[in-house]
């Protein structure tokens, strides 16, 4: 057995140890055993060993003593005959007689039983025998026999080999038991130590099996007891641990549904967790446990919170991140463990900061209150439930005579002297009264007394003061002196209506004038007519004349108006000199326009002013209701661009307002935004039609044409944007947006080894634009990889002609910067050679309603046959557009006419279709040139 595996056995348990002790004691008492019993054993040996020695010397000495004379050989022969009835034990026997010689006859070896190393351990001596003997004629001798020591030892190995079997069996028989004791015990302990396995890996229901000896069975029992209590006990705290978890998990929802923010800090100041009204508040992340972490201001340190939480005034200002500041309250509670000590504490912050701004806006508002009541010019006295002054402001004072300290609790009636009725009952009444707050409380009209006996008109209203619960606490009174206020009310109204220059109404007047003159037309249904005033030149009255005479003249022109209007129509001042009038029930346009034109022949009078005359003239937007059904407002601005538009025919005109061109301008509007959102929602794309030798079947380049590419009606044509855009800055952005697609479309081309040239059409108004080089320039900036020479730009050839020089001075500015130019739809306009020759445009392209009708139309015939031959005098190159059949492209190379595009060669294709079509029309135009020249071969 190996050391480890001896050693692990032995640790085992008691019984391997007791087993180690069992065999030592074992082989102790066979040691012993076997000592005392070699020494009896050879005790005994010898013992017999002597006797047999004895047995063979006494016959020897009497036969010896019986011979007279003994000699050699006779006594040789004794001993021999002596020798051989011996035991074999006995190994010589030798005579010695006096002054003779010895005679010793020796026996054959002894062969030997026992084991050599156990007769060499024995050790034994050989046994002799010596006797004297006296023979019968006088002499003596001795006799000596001797054993061999062989017998001896084999007798004792004999002995000790049957007790060495015995001592084996009965050493057999006690290992055996006890190994069958240790292998019960083993077993045990094995079934002991799997069942402990599996309960420490969890496996809380294992039993051992109650088997085997009493030990055994108890120990299972034992076991299972334990095991059953064990798993009771897990399975307890197992519960009280989810509980506990419940409650935790209950513990962070509730704090986290809390909507204070709320922090948890440990004894020794750091902060173990927040809920998500502080994770919001001061946007801190959470922890790797998911816990919110605690963002502290530095006022919460630990240092300084207990004291501010302690403190009366416990309130601090934080500043969270991307958040104005806010006032917060501040409270802590200290938490303890279970065994009560100190843990940490828990600390809260409390949004202050709307109770200190309604607290800041009562404190003010009770400053203003106060300031007010003292700077405000009405009297305002307050009362008691017993009708006792509590205060009374200074205007109060100056208008009742008595001061703040001769009034204060007075009784009413005595200060606030009145004429006719007591001020007392009134406030009782007011007091009696279920108001509300806020309210309006209505005036009365009474004659105050002053304590100097001087009367004030005055009018005052009372009111009562009610707690919070509703109930009455006093009276508040408010008067003012009305002696001036009765007269300058007149004024007021008259001047809230009126312009103060003219006496004409104004503006707010003429709102409700106007509403009140729609829901008459409406009801009549007759025509309301507003009318837009404005005059001529006034400002040049003005600049002439002075600002002084320029509003008598605004006087003058009120009275006309005034005396033109009837009872039923209004005329109002808008302001500086502009005018409305409101012509109402008119029976029809024609009707509308004949008054006007009265009342301008009325305004176009001379005007006296001074000592000078001034002429002025008017002019007049109309808009019509319910022609131009409207609200007011709409319908003054109709009526102001009515105006405008008069203005813009040379002034002194009247105009009515058109509702439906209205209508058209903000269509074309809606659209044109329509367009722009589209642009720059990707919904524009360019389609791509190719251009090529007829002759040759080469594709010179291609044509970018616009397509919208529209959500709700597919893809819509350029006569769908074009239009929308003319005379607008999205034209020019449009323009520079078709540039910037083609210029990166050819450098995709490029890069596929497709040297293209690509014409893009230019509209003539941002053609004129005075950057248009310049900005041209940066887009060909934007792809370097492509070189300007293969862009061409298309000049409708009306466009060109509109201003010569600029056209031509702009070309050869882009030529300059390796542009190519093409002058579009050729023929269509004043073209002469003067102008082709001033032009330098590479290109000429026919316009297609001349191509179409080469082949029926003489007339369009001879025009193509010309243009293609002026275009050869200038060493121009010439494309046919519209070529819509093959016979087209044969008509135009027997004109000389090489190149075209159309429908009958490629219609406009999206960008990712040209390579495939370029190829397909690459392998056609193959396959018919050798049809052709199979054709001329067979010819031939």
């Amino acid at each position: 057995m190996r050391t480890g595996n001896l050693t692990t056995w032995l640790l085992r348990g008691t019984y391997p140890r007791l087993y180690v002790s069992i065999v030592a004691i074992i082989l102790l008492v066979t040691g012993v055993r076997y000592h005392y019993l070699l020494a009896a054993e050879t005790d005994e040996a010898l013992q017999q060993g002597s006797t047999e020695l004895r047995r063979a010397s006494d016959p020897l000495q009497l036969r010896l003593a019986a011979v007279p004379a003994p000699d050699a050989d006779t006594v040789t022969r004794i001993l021999t005959e002596g020798l051989a009835q011996a035991a074999p034990a006995v190994a010589s026997i030798k005579w010695q007689a006096a002054d003779q010689p010895a005679i010793e006859v020796t026996a054959l070896p002894y062969p030997a039983n026992a084991p050599k190393w156990f007769t060499d351990w024995l050790d034994l001596s050989a046994p002799v025998q010596q006797s004297g003997l006296a023979l019968a004629d006088g002499t003596s001798g001795r006799l000596t026999v001797t054993a061999h020591p062989q017998p001896l030892a084999d007798q004792v190995w004999a002995t000790v080999l049957v007790q060495a079997r015995i001592s084996a069996l009965n050493i057999f028989t006690i290992f055996f038991l006890l190994t069958l004791l240790l292998r019960a015990n083993a077993r045990m302990l094995q079934r002991l130590a799997q069942a402990t396995d599996a309960f420490r890996q969890g496996y809380l229901s294992t039993r051992m099996e109650v088997t085997g000896t009493l030990e055994s069975r108890a120990m299972a029992e034992t076991f299972n007891d334990m095991a059953g209590k064990v798993q009771s006990l897990v399975l307890s705290l197992h519960e009280t641990q989810r509980q506990q978890s419940e409650q935790l998990h209950f513990t962070r929802q509730l704090i986290d549904a809390l909507p204070l923010p709320v922090f948890v800090r440990h004894a020794d100041g750091t902060y173990l967790d927040a809920n998500r009204a502080w994770q919001r508040l001061f946007q801190s992340q959470p922890g790797a446990d998911g816990a919110a972490g605690a963002s502290l201001p530095a006022e919460l340190a630990p240092e300084r919170s207990a004291r501010i939480a302690s403190a009366h005034d416990n309130e601090i200002r934080i500043r969270p991140p991307h958040q104005p500041p806010l006032d917060m309250a501040y409270f802590e509670a200290p938490f303890t463990s279970t065994n009560g000590e100190l843990a940490g504490t828990i600390g809260t912050l409390v949004d202050v900061t709307e109770r200190k701004r309604a607290q800041e806006a009562l404190r003010a508002e009770k400053e203003r209150a106060e300031v007010t009541l003292a700077s405000i010019g009405d009297g305002v006295i307050t009362t008691d439930l017993g009708g006792r002054i509590e205060t009374i402001n200074e205007a109060a004072q100056l208008m009742t005579g008595f001061t703040a300290d001769q009034a204060l609790g007075r009784q009413l009636d005595d200060v606030f002297r009145l004429y006719e009725e007591p001020a007392s009952r009134t406030a009782s009444a007011a007091a009696d009264r279920d108001t509300q707050p806020g309210g309006l409380q209505q005036a009365t009209y009474e004659v105050l007394i002053h304590r100097s006996g001087e009367r004030y008109a005055i009018e005052y209203t009372a009111a009562a003061i009610r707690e919070g619960s509703g109930h009455a606490a006093g009276c508040v009174l408010v008067f003012r002196d009305v002696t001036e206020t009765r007269n300058l009310r007149h004024q007021i109204s008259w001047h809230a209506r009126h312009d103060a220059l003219t006496g004409l109404y104004n503006r707010a007047a003429l709102a409700e004038k106007l509403t009140h003159a729609l829901f008459v037309a409406r009801n009549k249904q007759l025509l309301l007519a507003v009318c837009m005033l404005d005059l001529d030149h006034f400002q040049a009255v003005n600049d002439t004349f002075g600002q002084r005479v320029g509003d008598r003249l605004l006087k003058e022109v009120a009275r006309r108006l005034g005396a033109f209007i009837t009872a039923h129509e209004a005329v109002a001042r808008m302001g500086g000199d502009e005018f409305v009038l409101l012509l109402g029930e008119q029976p029809d346009v024609p009707a509308i326009e004949a008054r006007l034109a009265v009342l301008m022949q009325q305004l176009a009078a001379p005007y006296a002013i001074d000592d000078r005359l001034v002429n002025i003239t008017v002019s007049i937007g109309v808009a019509v209701f319910p022609q131009d059904d409207a609200n007011p407002d709409t319908l003054l601005r109709h009526a102001d661009q009515a105006m405008c538009q008069a203005k813009s025919f040379g002034r002194n005109q009247l105009h009515v307002f058109d509702v439906q061109h209205d209508h058209a301008v903000q269509t074309q509007h809606t659209r044109q935004t329509r367009v722009a959102r589209a642009l720059h929602a990707g919904e524009l794309v360019l389609h791509y039609q190719p251009k090529v030798n007829l002759r040759t079947g080469e594709i010179i380049g291609l044509e970018a044409l616009l397509r919208w590419q529209h959500p709700q009606e597919g893809l819509l044509g350029p006569q769908h944007v074009l239009p929308l855009v003319e005379d607008t800055d999205l034209q020019v952005e449009l323009g520079e947006w078709v540039l910037r697609q083609a210029l990166a479309q050819m450098r995709v081309w490029s890069d596929a080894g497709m040297g293209w040239e690509v014409s893009v059409n230019i509209a003539a108004p941002h053609f004129h634009r005075p950057n248009f080089v310049q900005r041209l320039k940066d887009i060909l900036h934007t792809c370097p990889e492509v070189s300007p020479s293969r862009l061409e730009l298309e000049i409708l050839e009306s466009a060109a002609l509109e201003d010569m020089q600029y056209m031509r001075r702009m070309m050869q500015s882009c030529q300059a910067l390796g542009v190519r130019f093409a002058l579009d739809d050729f023929g269509t306009g004043f073209s002469s050679l003067s102008y082709l020759k001033r032009l330098p445009a590479e290109t000429i392209k026919i316009d297609q309603s001349f191509v179409r009708g080469i082949l029926e139309d003489g007339d369009d015939l001879t025009l193509v046959q010309a243009i293609v031959a002026l275009a050869a005098a200038f060493h121009r190159h010439v494309v046919a557009e519209g070529v819509e059949t093959a016979e087209h492209c044969a008509k135009l190379l027997e004109l000389g006419c090489e190149r075209a595009q159309g429908y009958g060669i490629a219609k406009p294709m999206p960008a990712a279709d040209v390579l495939p079509w370029a190829r397909d029309h690459a392998a056609r135009h193959a396959a018919r040139a050798v049809q052709e020249a199979a054709r001329r071969s067979a010819s031939t």
